[in-house]
């Protein structure tokens, strides 16, 4: 007689730290957060501004963050990485880079999303890798979801 397979268990694990204030990047540091988002199976930091899986398994990282450049007539550029465990991840990278004209201020959304495996104690975060003209950020999110 065959048998049933047991299913396979599945526990939901997410987090999510954000920032509404928002601030000036400082080139060798992280994104600041200063609001705990629901989490469960994760634990979100606003102290070192991230987030420590708890369980191995392949979870999404989402960052997301708003940009302002008001400085005129000059180039403003800043690059984001995702970090693992202080690791700054090159191929988890967000660069924006911007041309402000006349007195206007240059305001945008980037967002990146990936699928990576992670390991029990693995810390997430956000490094900024360097910044140059004059940008400051508000509306800062990293998600973590664990998928699989």
């Amino acid at each position: 007689m065959p048998t049933q397979e047991e299913p396979v268990q599945f526990t939901p694990a997410y987090g999510s730290i954000y920032n509404v204030a928002g601030g000036d990047p400082t080139t060798d540091s992280n994104v600041d957060f200063d609001t705990v988002g629901p989490f469960s199976g994760t634990t979100p930091s606003t102290v070192d501004d991230s987030i420590t899986v708890n369980s191995q398994g392949v979870y999404t990282v989402t960052f997301t963050i708003e940009l302002r450049a008001s400085s005129a007539g000059t180039s403003s550029n800043i690059i984001f990485r995702l970090s693992i465990n202080g690791t700054p991840l090159a191929t988890k990278q967000i660069e924006y880079q911007t041309f402000v004209a006349g007195a206007m201020n240059e305001v945008d959304v980037v967002s990146r999303t990936d699928q990576i495996a992670l390991n029990q104690g693995d810390v997430i975060r956000v490094a900024i890798v360097s910044s140059t003209g004059l940008i400051t950020y508000d509306n800062a999110a990293l998600v973590v979801t664990k998928v699989a």
